[in-house]
């Protein structure tokens, strides 16, 4: 499966028309800065399915936080498909974040913030310490490193919650439990495919 109709069994709704544009602005930036690896809308769109999927599949409550965004995956996308719901954008790279805000400021997506800013190796920005219900990443670090990154940025009772491939599903990590855990139909090409939710031991 691919294309957006891999999404819309799980997002009737969707609005297909905001996917193409931002799928068109990372094409048009990715000439300039490397976002994403494929060059190609195809490629680009696969990407994207592939990171909004498993948010689809296990829903996030918000507001959330998303490490490490670069192009926007899954950010993005989730906001496109949660029109209005606070879903921040950490990233420390600037080009990156001015694509973000590019990316935000085209598609009209409201509730989206955008901080520049590194997960890990001290203290949250400003105002974003113990301040998410969820918090989520794709392709930043091994599990374990992630976890000690989003921490700081949980709420009480707060969840991380990632997509993951291969067959090490959910890795068990020392102080935290594995809240929920789900396989999930993948698109054509990519392998198995997760998404594991962690909560902090009590």
């Amino acid at each position: 499966m691919s294309g957006w109709s891999t999404l819309e069994r799980y997002e009737p709704s969707l609005d297909e028309g905001k996917l193409d544009l931002y799928v068109a602005e990372l094409v048009k930036w990715n000439k300039a800065i490397r976002l994403v690896g494929p060059s190609d809308a195809d490629g680009i769109r696969l990407q994207v399915v592939d990171s909004l999927l498993p948010l689809l599949v296990e829903r996030p409550r918000f507001p959330l936080l998303d490490i490490g965004s670069g192009a926007g995956l899954p950010a993005i996308p989730l906001a496109i498909a949660s029109p209005g719901q606070p879903i921040t954008c950490l990233e420390p790279r600037i080009k990156r974040v001015s694509f973000l805000n590019n990316a935000v400021r085209v598609l009209g997506l409201t509730g989206v913030r955008v901080v520049e800013g590194r997960a890990g190796g001290g203290e949250p920005a400003p105002g974003l310490f113990a301040s998410f219900n969820c918090v989520t990443a794709r392709a930043v670090s091994d599990v374990p490193t992630l976890l000690g990154w989003a921490a700081p940025y949980l709420a009480q009772g707060g969840e991380v919650l990632l997509g993951r491939g291969g067959d090490d599903d959910a890795p068990r990590v020392g102080g935290w439990r594995v809240s929920r855990l789900s396989e999930y139909p993948s698109p054509e090409g990519v392998g198995r495919r997760f998404v594991v939710g962690y909560r902090r031991d009590p």
